[in-house]
């Protein structure tokens, strides 16, 4: 069964983009989407803050992954 899984992107605790719920089949799914969400928005341009992360939250709202986009 699949669970909503919502993606923010942060800079400095700010929120600078929403990208979205995804429907996915557990954390880990969650964790490849995160990043290749990431190097799909780096390739893309304009990501290039050392300080963004992407934030991933549950359906219950909790964060269970902060990845630094300099990291992927």
């Amino acid at each position: 069964m699949s669970s909503p899984y919502h993606f923010d992107v942060r800079s400095y605790g700010i929120k600078r983009d929403y990208r979205g719920r995804t429907l996915l089949a557990d954390d880990d799914a969650a964790l490849d989407y995160a990043r290749r969400l990431i190097r799909d928005l780096r390739q893309s341009g304009g990501y290039d803050d050392p300080a963004l992360a992407l934030i991933v939250r549950n359906a219950a709202g909790e964060t269970i992954f902060t990845i630094p986009f300099m990291t992927q």
